[in-house]
Parts: structure tokens; C-alpha cells; sequence
């Protein structure tokens, strides 16, 4: 079977879900397959691709210097006769008239928190790569959902649920950091659907907590809220490694992940993994992941969050065991076989 990967995601993000799910899903079938190819554009700078730098595989180089425009141009490939899977790793198209075209949808957070020229520009692309599609990789149920909400029109045959899986890097520590032990840990953007500020102003409300974020560098109207709201009691962490991360995970009292929407949640389960309770928001594919494990609340009041404090503290054992049990359920080797299967479907 010959497979073409497009890494344009390399490209476009310095770290992030996506940039995570491809590499864990193309790592493996370098190993696995020797005749898959992987188009990549010389100008990346993400944290997973530095990963790849000593595995030896067939690069077909991107030479674009236009990456914004590059990224909207569907791939023509002229040398494989002969069926082909090709797998974007960011909704492009090959043209090849013998590409079997795959496509990961990872979220809808354009279409529901998105306007103007941002929106409209990832429609247009995102909805030819669905369109156009031989199979559509969704990354949860919920997702799915949301997919032929969007595209009533798509033939439901034409879409599989494929799980992500969650690093090996995250895993209980017999040493923890004892002076993170009465802190809330924050990962991720602040984009407006995160509820950044919320989650800043129900950790303030609990005096005794510190607040945790890993994520880019705070803006000035971003620090100027948590020295007012948090004065003292933050610390931020960017462009740490798994190994520091998980560290954080074993030494926060609790992981508060309070997004309105996720398409999956990633950090849920390295959480989990790490024996880290998380309080969450019952909402898109949260529960998914969360099975049974951690604390979902139906909405922002200090009332659910306070309550929720308690709960976890009554139950804090019992939480980081259910949270064991929920990880397991998922691994990045499940999402590559599954993947692969789907592949062999088209071509035997």
C-alpha cells in the first residue's frame, strides 16, 4: 500500500492537538510501512516535528516560501500510477486521479466561535476537503455530530470515529512537587470558548488556591486580571516538555478544564493518566472522554465549582482510580491500527 502524508500542520502551528495527533499517527507508520511518503514544507518550527529529525523517511519537499498560501493549495503528485492513500494532516485535497483522500475533522470551533474573513476562508477549505473526501476521520462522537450538523448532505458510511490516544510520557510520580499541591492547573489558549477568565475568577474565589497555566505568553490585559484577581498566586509555564508537564500533573490538586467546547480533550486523559482529577464542563465531547472519572459541571457558578471542590476532596482516591481506568481505554496505538484498518479498506 502507498500512502502519502501531507504534514502542512507542521507548518502552521508551533505545538497543539493536531500537531500531536499527526506526529503520534505518522511516527508509527514510518516504522511500520516503507512505503509511505510525507510532503513537508522546509519552513516549520513545532515542537512534535523536531521529534522526527533522526527517523530516516521519503520526504517530498514543499518548496513554497508562502505558507498561508500553501496551505489552501491542494496537492498534485505525477509519480504514484497506481491507487494511493493520501491523508492531509490539515484539509487538503491530492488530485491526483488515483488518490484515495482521507480527512481528519478535529473540531468545529470555526464554524461556532468564528465571523468575518477567518471563518470564511476555513469553510471554503475545509468544506471542499469534506466534500471531496473518500473517508472523514472524526475524532469523537461528538464531533460526528457537529460534522453532519454542518453537512447534512454527507453519506454517514463515509464517516469513522477513531479515538486519539494519549501520551506515554504521563504517568504517576512517587515525587511530587508539594508546593503545587494546593494549585489549579490551566493548559491550553485562552481563546474566549476556553473560558480563561472565568476559570481565573472561580479560583479566586477559593482563597487558599494558587493558580497554574501552561500555555503561550500572557498578554497585558491577561496579566492584569490575574494580578488582580490572583495577586501573587499565578505562574505561567510555556514550551515545557512532557517530562515538566507531567510533573505539573502529579503535583496541582486538580486540572480545571472549563472549555465550552473541545473536539476531543487531550489533556483530560494525560491527566487522568498522570493521576491528576480534573473538574470539566459537561459539554461537546467532554463527557467522552471523561467516562466516569473527574468532576462535569452543567455550568460556570460558584455554587457548581465550590461544590465540586468538595466532592473532589471527599473523593479524591476514588477520582484518581476511575481516572486510571478511563485513560487505559485510549492510546495512540489503538488510533494508528484503526487508522490503518481504515486504510485497507480501499486498498487490500
Amino acid at each position: 500500500m502507498t500512502i502519502l502524508f501531507d504534514s502542512i500542520i507542521f507548518s502552521l502551528q508551533k505545538s497543539g492537538g493536531i500537531s500531536t495527533y499527526w506526529y503520534e499517527l505518522i511516527s508509527r507508520f514510518i516504522i511500520t510501512d516503507n512505503n509511505n511518503y510525507f510532503i513537508e514544507s522546509k519552513f516549520r518550527n513545532n515542537i512534535e516535528h523536531i521529534k522526527l529529525k533522526n527517523k530516516n523517511y521519503k520526504i517530498i519537499q514543499s518548496n513554497s516560501s508562502n505558507i498561508f498560501l500553501n496551505r489552501f493549495l491542494n496537492i498534485k503528485v505525477n509519480f504514484i500510477k497506481n491507487p494511493f492513500i493520501f491523508h492531509s494532516s490539515y484539509y487538503r485535497i491530492c488530485k491526483n486521479k488515483n488518490a484515495i483522500n482521507i480527512v481528519t475533522v478535529h473540531d468545529f470551533i470555526h464554524e461556532k466561535y468564528y465571523t468575518g474573513f477567518r471563518r470564511f476562508i476555513h469553510h471554503l477549505q475545509k468544506s471542499y476537503a469534506i466534500t471531496n473526501a473518500n473517508l472523514i476521520i472524526t475524532v469523537s462522537e461528538s464531533t460526528k455530530k457537529d460534522l453532519l450538523f454542518y453537512y447534512p448532505q454527507i453519506n454517514k458510511n463515509k464517516i469513522k470515529v477513531i479515538y486519539n490516544g494519549v501520551s506515554n510520557d504521563f504517568y504517576n510520580l512517587i515525587q511530587k512537587n508539594k508546593d503545587l499541591s494546593k494549585s489549579f492547573l490551566y493548559i491550553g489558549s485562552r481563546e474566549k470558548y476556553k473560558n480563561f477568565y472565568e476559570t481565573i475568577d472561580l479560583v479566586s474565589s477559593l482563597n487558599e488556591y494558587n493558580f497554574v497555566i501552561v500555555g503561550n505568553n500572557l498578554n497585558k490585559i491577561e496579566v492584569k486580571y490575574l494580578n488582580d484577581k490572583l495577586p501573587n498566586k499565578w505562574n505561567l509555564y510555556s514550551k515545557i516538555s512532557n517530562e515538566d508537564l507531567n510533573i505539573l500533573y502529579n503535583s496541582v490538586f486538580a486540572l480545571t478544564y472549563l472549555s465550552s467546547y473541545e473536539g476531543f480533550g487531550i489533556p483530560l486523559l494525560e491527566a487522568m493518566k498522570a493521576g491528576c482529577p480534573f473538574i470539566a464542563l459537561n459539554k461537546s465531547a467532554i463527557p467522552e472522554v471523561a467516562g466516569n472519572a473527574g468532576i462535569l459541571l452543567n455550568d460556570l457558578s460558584f455554587n457548581s465549582f465550590q461544590n465540586a471542590i468538595i466532592k473532589l476532596t471527599q473523593n479524591r482516591n476514588s477520582l484518581i482510580q476511575d481516572g486510571y481506568i478511563q485513560a487505559s481505554k485510549f492510546s495512540w496505538n489503538k488510533c494508528f491500527n484503526e487508522t490503518y484498518d481504515s486504510y485497507k479498506i480501499f486498498i487490500k
